[in-house]
């Protein structure tokens, strides 16, 4: 493990946001530096949150100080960014979704593992307690065999919404916003792939999708649905249905405060509170990079995890004829 990391931030929006305060209450991270497209952006940022300004995403690679890139930038310049992090050797903290399909995400990777460089996708829910602890009942089979998964997360931006993620073209819209974590979280419960998927969404006049429901069938009799949105308030929690009971999930992506609960057949409820704070969450997921530093990847979102992601993603998109300009097709 890195007793310290000193971070470099790509972007200065809303998450990017959100991880700067995370670094604030880790044990290892450090704020170095932040990029921007303009200077007046990027002193704003450090301002609030330390480190360097530059006015320029190429400076911060070029920073020596810097040992770890968090790419907070919109999904269609994922793939660009963590190909020049990887040959500038710095560790790689990536948005979600990693690329806009799984062809750019294996291409990237492929990189990463050339440079010998950290690489993960940054599912924060992933590296919680909260998931741990779910594996670990899951494993112990404490509603015997797990056979239906169902998930929520949206929320109502306003139809006037200005934003990337409204932008069709460039992998915008709830499924690659949101959803991706729903798709996450069915494969992790399910631990395997989609046999088959299929997406049912109101894809608007701007080519993205605005809400959604999806659902996947995996090997071992397993089935899963979620919905999701940019446009739509939803409950933002998740139910794993077994043989032998069922587990609820009330705050399964923020963890900030919802109980974590397992209801087996014939046994009293039993319940857990793990939650945090926002800084926390990312926090430790921060740390979770020192961690496993060495490693050059984190065992709790893979390399081979985000690939397989991206091919889920893919899966579903087809079925609701979701295209991106911006996607590498070959």
């Amino acid at each position: 493990m890195a007793d310290s990391l000193k971070w470099g931030i790509l972007a200065t929006g809303g998450i990017a946001r959100q991880f700067a305060g995370g670094l604030k209450v880790s044990k290892t991270g450090t704020l170095t530096a932040v990029g921007s497209r303009t200077m007046e952006s990027a002193t704003k940022f450090t301002e609030q949150f330390g480190g360097k300004p530059y006015a320029s995403y190429d400076q911060v690679l070029q920073d020596p100080e810097v040992e770890a890139v968090y790419i907070a930038l919109p999904h269609h310049m994922h793939y660009e960014w963590t190909i020049k992090c990887a040959e500038a050797g710095r560790a790689i903290l990536c948005e979600k979704p990693f690329t806009l399909n799984a062809l750019e995400a294996q291409r990237a990777l492929n990189e990463v593992r050339k440079h010998r460089v950290f690489f993960m996708e940054a599912f924060m829910y992933r590296c919680h307690p909260q998931t741990i602890k779910i594996k670990e009942l899951l494993a112990q089979k404490v509603i015997g065999d797990v056979k239906v998964v169902s998930s929520e997360f949206g929320f109502a931006a306003g139809k006037n919404w200005e934003n990337f993620r409204t932008d069709g073209a460039v992998g915008g819209g709830g499924l690659m916003d949101v959803g991706t974590y729903c798709v996450s979280f069915s494969r992790l419960v399910a631990g395997s792939e989609p046999e088959t998927a299929c997406y049912c969404a109101y894809i608007g006049a701007k080519g993205y999708d605005e809400f959604g429901s999806g659902c996947m069938k995996f090997p071992g009799e397993i089935t899963a649905s979620f919905s999701t949105g940019v446009h739509i308030d939803l409950k933002n929690g998740a139910w794993i249905y077994g043989t032998d009971g069922m587990i609820h999930v009330e705050s399964p992506w923020k963890a900030s405060g919802g109980n974590l609960t397992v209801f087996a057949r014939g046994k009293e409820p039993e319940s857990w509170k793990m939650g945090c704070s926002n800084d926390q969450l990312y926090g430790i997921e921060a740390d979770a990079v020192a961690e496993f530093l060495e490693a050059k990847e984190c065992p709790y979102m893979t390399l081979e995890d985000t690939v397989s992601n991206m091919r889920a993603l893919d899966m579903l998109r087809a079925s609701a004829g979701l295209k991106f300009a911006a996607e590498t097709l070959a």
